[in-house]
């Protein structure tokens, strides 16, 4: 084990990153790819894309696998043995791939095992909580048709549901209309019609419009403020529910590029949290996902300490200049 890498990947629904370290916590290797989420890609599109990065980290290395952590953004929880099974083989042999939820290894960087609840907005949206026992618990993260509060996707959809209201004079006039239509690459609004419904249009592609429904927001239009205050809003009643499931999980975290790119998505967050538990301390994250997923490798090989944790973020560091 000692001569291996460790290698921790955050597989988002849109990208990924990948880290490699030797289990003293020198970083070794860093590479990015596209998405993990296997119900939106397929399982085969997914493993290609882990071994592509695992080959990667390897061969810039110089060094052979020891063991890999992936967080997906497919699951809510551990996968069990036949899920992981349908991603082992080739670059990744039996034994050596642990896959956990995204939130998981979010959560791990953040609190490194002690209780606390993370908040991921990025193309989707899902809380995890681990409470004192480090038992798991999830909120949310029930995928794009059934509904992720204040997800890019939800953002996005709801923007131009509010583009077809204005232009059915259902709705106020909205600035969002013209970002659809440059979105889109159309001279009308019903024109999307064709392009949303295409068989190859993804939904990470069609996540891509809340960066617009940020900017509208953030610019004061009507329809894109009310858009993110209302989700931010559900999505803090979801976080105060988790809370109640464990006193001592004080610390929130908030991740994922839609509290990243918005202040007026943390700050309507925040005001809500606050308003419902006022204990809640909403902290930010101390290391990223990727290396999340190997501080929870180095926790299980018993090689987690002070040290090598500093070491971690150090060299991480340094890699990405």
């Amino acid at each position: 084990m000692k001569d291996g890498l460790f290698i921790g990947i955050d597989g988002g629904g849109t990208h990924s990153t990948a880290v490699a370290a030797w289990p003293d916590g020198r970083v070794a290797a860093l590479a990015l790819g596209d998405g993990l989420n296997f119900y939106n890609i397929g399982v085969e599109k997914v493993r290609e894309r882990l071994e592509s990065m695992v080959t990667e980290l390897c061969g810039q290395a110089g060094a052979p696998l020891a063991r890999v952590c992936v967080g997906m953004s497919a699951l809510d929880g551990p996968a069990d043995e036949r899920t992981t099974d349908l991603f082992t083989g080739g670059a990744i042999g039996a034994g050596q791939l642990d896959l956990q939820s995204d939130a998981y290894i979010a959560l791990m960087g953040f609190t490194r095992g002690a209780p606390g609840m993370i908040v991921i907005c990025g193309t989707g949206s899902m809380l995890l909580l681990c409470d004192g026992r480090g038992a798991q618990h999830v909120s949310g993260g029930w995928g794009y048709l059934l509904g992720d509060a204040g997800s890019g996707y939800t953002l996005a959809r709801e923007g131009i549901l509010a583009v077809i209201d204005a232009c059915e004079g259902m709705g106020s006039p909205t600035l969002l209309e013209p970002d659809a239509c440059a979105f889109f690459g159309v001279d009308a609004p019903r024109r999307m019609i064709d392009r949303i419904y295409d068989p190859a249009y993804t939904p990470d592609q069609l996540a891509g419009f809340a960066r617009h429904v940020l900017a509208r927001a953030a610019e004061g239009d009507a329809a894109a403020r009310a858009i993110l205050e209302r989700n931010m809003q559900q999505l803090a009643r979801q976080a105060a529910q988790l809370l109640q499931k464990s006193p001592e999980a004080i610390q929130v975290g908030l991740y994922g590029g839609i509290f990243a790119h918005s202040e007026a998505a943390r700050t309507a967050f925040a005001d809500t949290l606050h308003s419902l538990a006022p204990q809640a301390q909403i902290c930010a994250l101390h290391y990223p996902p990727e290396l999340g997923a190997i501080i929870h490798l180095m926790q299980q090989q018993g090689c987690l300490c002070d040290e090598s944790l500093l070491r971690l973020k150090k060299t991480y560091e340094e890699i990405r200049r």
